[in-house]
């Protein structure tokens, strides 16, 4: 298997500091790198103490002076050992490789895998990497081009825990989705699923065509709207969120489009709408399912013009403002009902993100409960668990809260549990019931029909009418059916 770094023979004095035999104090140790790369080097000294597996180690580069470095000894060989290096900041590796550079020999051979390079290819043609060593953005290009390589080689060991928190650290602290909102409470996860979410965010978010949000109430479908803006050019500008089903019909209009001074009862001044606060930023715009069609026609003018028009003002006023829309509802059976426009909907739904629920995000329902049984433990400064009895339940339970529902039954969980372990009971889930007796006939048709009412659901797209054709049952069976089994 060829090296991801190029290693060149040296004679590198070097420091090792190791702690003394007995624990007390460190001792340092003069003695030379006969090797050395950007990922470690052979050092001949044989260490006295085969406990110490973490040193210290002090080396001057010509022309570049002293540097510390941490080591791991990974084996002793021959008469010296081989060390990896640690916390090597990316200075003191750019003047490392100017030094390997320098002591490179001008071998006809790749420095990786060996392989015979008698015409001075620029890349082995065996293992695929650049040899042209002395480009002034070779070790940058390289050290991209490896990155892969490197994280796979690390991350063999990984838990699914591990793994989640390596995706989350990315998405969140180096791609800065939800930089500073807290995005990543809703966002813990490494589904295929919720992967799929973070990578449209990041394609959808520099540009300014409006987005739909969907997908099922408590999955995070403001935060994903928060995601948006805070990777968009107009992070820096107002992000300005309204609920259309948390405003009474009569008074929505006046939120989002502002209104004068006496345009009706009440308006005893004049106001800015949403829309008109949400001037060069981001307006969110959630249960946008729950608007009257008159106001559908307002939304949909402003998406064609970038107009609004203050109730009881003659005259409207252009506003820049991106608009991002959320809706547990399926639009496309409202239009059929005649609930919502079409052409409001094709405007909006230009991109589309449907954020999947929690039962289908596999072991995502255990990364979760452990992130918030972590966070509201540290809170409260305890330190609990969750019994293997409440992994059971919660993997079994269908969630149909999603995370909201999971944030609710931990917070509660850590409150009254009096044990060091979370029980069923403390999150007040059914404990699921392994049995090898023989399940009654009842039970197995629930199953199937349950899985099967299931299957048209998502087949049909929660059409309710195709659904009872597909199963041939009617409209209100397929009600009662989804009530009995709470689907």
């Amino acid at each position: 298997m060829p090296r991801i770094d190029v290693r060149c023979k040296v004679d590198l004095p070097v420091s090792i500091i190791s702690m003394k035999d007995g624990g007390k104090g460190n001792a340092e140790t003069k003695a030379k790198f006969s090797s050395i790369s950007l990922g470690g080097g052979y050092i001949n000294h044989n260490i006295s103490n085969s406990s110490n597996k973490i040193i210290g180690l002090k080396y001057d580069l010509p022309r570049h002076g002293e540097f510390e470095i941490l080591g791991e000894v990974i084996r002793s060989e021959g008469a010296g050992f081989a060390a990896r290096f640690y916390n090597l900041n990316r200075d003191a590796k750019i003047k490392l490789w100017d030094y390997i550079k320098d002591n490179l020999n001008d071998e006809l051979a790749c420095s990786y895998c060996g392989k015979e390079n008698t015409q001075k290819f620029r890349a082995c043609d065996t293992c695929g990497w650049g040899l042209n060593f002395h480009s002034q953005d070779y070790i940058v290009n390289h050290e991209k081009e490896s990155f892969v390589s490197r994280i796979e080689s690390k991350s063999r060991d990984f838990s699914i825990e591990e793994i989640y928190r390596v995706l989350n650290y990315v998405d969140v602290e180096i791609l800065k989705i939800g930089k500073n909102l807290d995005i990543n409470e809703e966002f813990v996860g490494s589904s295929q699923g919720l992967l799929n979410v973070f990578s449209m965010i990041r394609k959808v978010a520099p540009t300014d065509i409006p987005v739909l949000i969907t997908g099922e109430s408590g999955t995070g479908k403001e935060l994903t709207a928060m995601a948006i803006h805070e990777r968009s050019q107009r992070r820096n500008k107002p992000f300005v969120t309204i609920n259309c089903a948390a405003i009474p019909e009569n008074l929505i209009e006046a939120e989002l489009f502002g209104h004068e001074k006496g345009a009706f009862t009440g308006a005893y001044t004049s106001k800015m709408g949403k829309f008109e606060y949400a001037d060069g930023g981001t307006i969110f715009l959630d249960e946008i399912g729950e608007l009257s069609l008159p106001l559908q026609s307002k939304i949909l003018r402003f998406l064609e013009d970038k107009i609004v028009e203050r109730i009881g003002k003659n005259g409207g006023k252009k506003i820049d403002a991106r608009l991002v829309a959320a809706t547990n509802r399926d639009l496309k059976n409202a239009i059929a009902r005649g609930n919502f426009r079409k052409d409001l909907f094709y405007r909006l739904d230009v991109f589309n993100i449907n954020l999947p629920p929690v039962r289908d995000r596999g072991d995502d329902k255990i990364i979760l409960a452990r992130y918030f049984l972590n966070k509201f433990s540290k809170e409260m400064n305890l330190t609990k668990t969750l019994s293997p009895e409440t992994i059971d339940a919660i993997k079994s339970h269908d969630w149909p809260g999603n995370v909201r529902e999971i944030i609710n039954k931990i917070r509660r969980a850590v409150v009254v549990s009096k044990e060091l372990a979370i029980t069923p009971q403390d999150m007040d889930l059914d404990v699921p019931v392994h049995t090898d007796v023989m399940t009654s006939l009842k039970e197995v048709r629930h199953s199937i029909e349950k899985q099967k009412l299931i299957e048209a659901l998502k087949h049909c797209n929660n059409n309710i009418s195709k659904v009872a054709r597909v199963l041939g049952i009617s409209r209100p069976s397929v009600y009662s059916l989804r009530k009995k089994y709470n689907i």
